[in-house]
């Protein structure tokens, strides 16, 4: 297999997700055609002109472009024989339509271990799939002297205001009802676990266990609690180390909102994914709030690494295997965060540990958590898939 077809999302970290994995693959000898939803009837010709037997495989990003279609309205995969891998960087519950999709050759690609055990469980049989966690980006012209930098702390990222408990159960029935609410007060308080998790020891306290399907589709049901618990880790984070008197630099929407002392939060407006990465070079730490990834991790951890600073980041799994809290990062636990004010301020009095910690980062991220090396591992997987 040497050629591989990468579809452009409109979203647009997505779309730099894309164009950086075909610099992988060209540099390791692939031939890549980019295309995108746009023109379908020009992206089929293309399709025609560029596939061949047995030697192409097709990637998606959140399955853009997944669902494109002959002339005749059949799946264009399937009529070239063509592997076909979906990188979902969002938890596979989102993804339900996609996974059943009737592609002969389908994979799925997935950001946190969990999100692949989801699919081996739920979905047994009918798609293969892989971890594969973010990659991180480095800014084109080289990192800024860490001396020289303007921001202690950024944080990019926007705050949705989703804390209306009532509006999401608001169709369900008073049973599930009482299971959300449980689920959710369960979750606020062990951060660990992932919402499927959460469900399921909500069910059994009440000595119900339901059929793989029924379960399922109740945690689908359930979807919207992953937004909420988002939206409430960012705005608790947020909110100790500005009322702790920690200033942070923020780059996104819906913060002056937040109820905190406002003074410590500096914010800008929102701005395009690809101009965050001069920001990220620019600051001496990087805020991460994982986005319930509990076995995963978010490209923020290794884009800041790459930029040559220091990545603060609550844990998961994956992470805590993988770093160790102040080597290559620094860790903090939701479930402590009274911690997290003194400890920012003792490490932003020690310039010179955070400016070590950040090169021990660099050191790790910079052969092995980069869209290059992303590249490399899709082609093996792929290239074992017709082994």
């Amino acid at each position: 297999m040497n050629k591989i077809i990468i579809f452009e999302s409109r979203t647009d970290s997505l779309r730099t997700f894309a164009r950086l994995a075909a610099e992988g693959f060209r540099e390791i000898g692939y031939r890549v055609l980019m295309a995108d939803m746009n023109d379908e009837e020009e992206t089929r010709k293309n399709i025609y002109e560029f596939a061949g037997q047995g030697d192409t495989a097709a990637l998606f990003f959140n399955h853009a472009g997944m669902n494109l279609l002959t002339a005749d309205r059949m799946i264009i995969w399937n009529e070239l024989d063509i592997d076909c891998y979906d990188f979902i960087v969002d938890h596979p519950m989102y993804y339900h339509a996609a996974i059943i999709y009737p592609i002969t050759r389908l994979t799925f690609l997935c950001v946190d271990e969990y999100h692949q055990k989801f699919i081996e469980r739920f979905y047994p049989g009918r798609v293969r799939s892989f971890f594969l966690p973010l990659a991180g980006i480095r800014r084109q012209e080289g990192a800024i002297l860490f001396e020289e930098r303007s921001m202690d702390i950024l944080f990019t990222g926007a705050y949705l205001i989703d804390n209306n408990v009532e509006y999401h159960i608001q169709g369900l029935g008073e049973g599930l009802r009482q299971v959300w609410l449980e689920c959710f007060e369960l979750l606020c308080t062990q951060t660990h676990l992932t919402l499927e998790h959460g469900l399921e020891r909500c069910l059994k306290k009440r000595g119900l266990a339901l059929p793989e399907e029924d379960l399922r589709d109740t945690i689908r049901l359930f979807g919207d609690m992953d937004g909420m618990l988002r939206s409430r880790a960012r705005a608790e984070v947020i909110r100790t180390l500005a009322n702790a008197d920690v200033k942070v630099h923020i780059y996104g929407e819906g913060w002056q909102f937040l109820d905190c002392k406002q003074e410590n939060l500096i914010i800008h407006d929102r701005i395009p994914f690809d101009e965050t990465i001069p920001l990220i070079a620019d600051a001496r730490i990087v805020l991460n709030v994982m986005p319930w990834f509990k076995s995963g991790v978010h490209d923020r951890v290794y884009s800041a690494m790459l930029n040559e600073c220091v990545c603060l980041t609550d844990g998961s799994e994956y992470l805590d295997r993988t770093l160790a809290d102040g080597r290559e990062a620094l860790f903090y636990s939701l479930d402590h965060l009274n911690e997290l004010p003194d400890k920012v301020k003792r490490y932003l009095k020690e310039p010179e540990e955070l400016k070590q910690i950040a090169q021990r980062g660099w050191n790790y991220a910079k052969d092995a958590q980069t869209w290059q090396n992303r590249a490399r591992q899709m082609a093996k997987i792929m290239e074992s898939s017709r082994g």
